[in-house]
């Protein structure tokens, strides 16, 4: 089953470097053979629902590894969903 979830993470442990944290599940994410977008909020990614639950426990899993308290917010959408390309289609006709 196609499906798509926008991931957001946010470490909560003090005394540590939140962004580093951060990219390190970013870096994890990219290393996935899924399709993905990451934005200054979250990072959405698209491809079978199962793959994606693994992924999703994983990265929370390398969050993990550097927070102590680590926050996601998670938006998931399974069946016939809009792909990436098609939600953002009519906005990338612009320049930024």
């Amino acid at each position: 089953m196609k499906a798509s979830i926008a991931l957001q993470v946010l470490p909560l442990s003090r005394g540590i470097d939140r962004i580093a944290v951060i990219d390190k599940v970013i870096d994890y994410l990219q290393a996935q053979e899924v399709t993905m977008v990451v934005t200054p909020f979250e990072t959405v990614l698209e491809g079978e629902f199962d793959e994606l639950m693994r992924i999703l426990k994983e990265a929370l899993e390398v969050a993990g590894q550097g927070a102590d308290n680590v926050f996601a917010n998670v938006k998931i959408n399974i069946g016939e969903i809009l792909s990436i390309d098609e939600k953002l289609e009519k906005y990338n006709e612009t320049a930024y």
